[in-house]
């Protein structure tokens, strides 16, 4: 399949993602400034304890809390599983395919460009991004900023 035709199935995923409501946050933290697991797992951890109790009454208003995982990163699946487990009355852990899940393939999808804005502070954007999404510019206008409307704290 060439870039065109990937580039439009990849357009309508973002159209499903604007058009879907979803709300998101995204958490990270650079590898090169971290010693080991122990202090990755402790900044997550803290990052996304804040974001629970800035949001918890906005988390509260659901009746269930359902976090979709593929189990990716067990440190990642034990952070978000102690974190909402402990600040949060009702939540439920579901592991998923993503291939069966369109909003966890979103998800993966507000992921990708959150590392292309990471990429783009670093000035590392690659020839092959550029060739997909066209410049810099083109980037944040045509994708960028339709994801940062659905940022959580925008």
């Amino acid at each position: 399949m060439d870039y065109i035709e990937r580039r439009k199935i990849f357009n309508k995923m973002v159209t499903f993602m604007r058009q879907s409501g979803v709300k998101y946050k995204a958490f990270h933290i650079e590898k090169k400034h971290i010693e080991d697991i122990v202090e990755a797992t402790g900044k997550l951890s803290k990052q996304i304890s804040v974001f629970i109790r800035e949001h918890y009454d906005f988390l509260l208003s659901f009746d269930l809390v359902k976090i979709y995982y593929d189990n990716g990163q067990v440190e990642l699946n034990k952070i978000l599983s102690t974190l909402f487990n402990a600040f949060l009355p009702r939540v439920e852990f579901r592991k998923v395919k993503p291939s069966d899940y369109r909003l966890f393939q979103v998800a993966d999808m507000i992921c990708t460009f959150e590392l292309l804005k990471l990429k783009i502070q670093n000035h590392s954007f690659s020839k092959s991004e550029q060739i997909f999404f066209g410049s810099v510019n083109d980037l944040k206008r045509n994708y960028l900023k339709i994801v940062k409307r659905q940022d959580i704290d925008h």
